[in-house]
């Protein structure tokens, strides 16, 4: 029996063939990205590339479903990858170990029909909507947090934008976090399989649903909130001041965690070995090198540099002295 004949019952021959010639990004493999990906995968979507800079952590496993133990410390977009290939071998998967700014954002994200929100943090979610007005691509903004979902359906200029509900993003002391308010796992499922669920509709042919869709899991509430009726100035005139953001480095304090976050845009290509060297003959120390990360101490500070430039840096550290410590020792 055919590997889609039951969704071919429902879909219909032509609508679920089309699932085969669509090219989908799916950007965070975390939580909501990997229950997204699960779903398209199993329903046969053509090619999925997956983008995600972080790696698995046992924190992890509590709601991300693709992954187990033997993945703790992969990379989430190859882990993923290599689980899905298990599930539907038909589908062509283009993992991508890599951190999306503005200087990347455009050459990673052109050429695909539907963009799919799997990320946690609204810097991502802005860049995504400035994508969308300057490509026309649709996307789908998803999240979880406590045991409230959210899924919203985006086509600007054709549909309300992100910044026509929220013209800039929150502040980040404003905005829980999994790490500030917790996650439950059940919640992230029915987001993400919400999200799954209207971009099967939209890549079979059939319009999502246009309203943002709020459920609190919890207390037994649901929402579903119409969109803004008129367009912000940033979809009407295509304004994207996000994509065009130009910045170097920035540095971070972590959210609920002690240490910095070191970002670099474009993102670059780390010497691990030659860097390896060099701290090994800086703090006297060992440090431990993977092909995408190198990790040591230096004084009160675990550090951990990942090939694409990032660095965490978790101790006593400011940032200012986490971006001086980072220009000293890989280069500005």
């Amino acid at each position: 029996m055919s590997r889609y004949a039951k969704q071919r019952i429902y879909l219909g021959k032509e609508a679920d063939a089309r699932l085969r010639e669509r090219r989908v990004a799916v950007i965070g493999l975390g939580a909501t990205g990997s229950v997204i990906a699960s779903w398209l995968a199993r329903a046969g979507v053509g090619h999925l590339t997956l983008i995600d800079r972080d790696l698995v952590e046992r924190s992890n496993l509590q709601r991300q479903l693709l992954y187990g133990e033997s993945d703790l410390g992969e990379p989430k977009a190859e882990a993923a990858a290599r689980r899905l290939a298990d599930a539907n071998p038909d589908v062509v998967l283009t993992p991508l170990v890599t951190d999306l700014t503005s200087g990347n954002a455009r050459e990673v994200l052109t050429g695909f029909d539907l963009l799919l929100d799997g990320s946690d943090n609204f810097e991502v979610r802005f860049l995504l909507n400035d994508v969308a007005i300057a490509t026309g691509t649709p996307w789908i903004y998803c999240g979880a947090i406590g045991g409230e979902a959210m899924v919203w359906p985006l086509h600007p200029p054709a549909t309300a934008c992100l910044r026509c509900l929220m013209e800039e993003p929150p502040e980040s002391a404003d905005v829980d976090t999994c790490d500030s308010a917790g996650v439950l796992g059940p919640a992230v499922g029915v987001a993400a399989s919400w999200a799954a669920m209207e971009a099967l509709k939209l890549l079979s042919g059939t319009a999502p649903h246009v309203d943002l869709v709020r459920f609190d899991l919890w207390r037994n509430e649901r929402q579903f909130l119409k969109p803004p009726a008129t367009r912000c100035r940033y979809c009407r005139e295509r304004v994207t001041e996000f994509l065009d953001a130009r910045w170097t480095l920035k540095a971070s304090r972590l959210c609920g965690l002690e240490g910095v976050q070191i970002r670099v845009n474009p993102p670059r290509q780390l010497d691990l070995p030659r860097l390896q060297e060099r701290l090994q003959s800086r703090t006297g120390s060992d440090w431990h090198r993977a092909p995408m990360l190198l990790r040591g101490q230096d004084g009160d500070n675990r550090i951990t540099l990942f090939s694409d430039g990032r660095a965490l840096l978790h101790g006593p550290i400011t940032p200012e002295r986490a971006r001086s410590w980072y220009s000293e020792v890989v280069g500005a």
